[in-house]
């Protein structure tokens, strides 16, 4: 009687809608070179914005850098948490207003 009881209970807190938790892990391993490529670009930002700060340089936040890419704080706040699928464009705009390279080339 207390198994069915507690059973019972425990349905009635099991939603029928799926978590969609499998899609979120596929996603995951699916962008996870991107992702991971756009969370060490998200550093090398944080890291330049910082050394400004600290020279009193120009620019030393992520609402300068916004206005100075011509985006939204909102986009720049995606772009340093490494969430964002960067375009080529937009890592060339970064990397002449911030003075850095996010990646290294290597000349063939």
């Amino acid at each position: 009687m207390e198994k069915s009881k507690n059973l019972e209970k425990f349905l009635g807190l099991v939603s029928d809608e799926k978590s969609g938790l499998l899609e979120k892990i596929q996603w995951r391993q699916a962008n996870e070179a991107w992702r991971e490529r756009s969370g060490k670009i998200a550093l090398k930002i944080l890291r330049k914005l910082r050394d400004n700060k600290s020279k009193d340089q120009f620019p030393s936040s992520q609402k300068e850098l916004a206005t100075l890419l011509k985006i939204s704080p909102q986009q720049v706040n995606k772009i340093v948490k490494g969430s964002e699928n960067l375009t080529i464009e937009t890592i060339c705009k970064i990397e002449n207003v911030l003075n850095i390279h996010v990646f290294e080339y290597e000349m063939v």
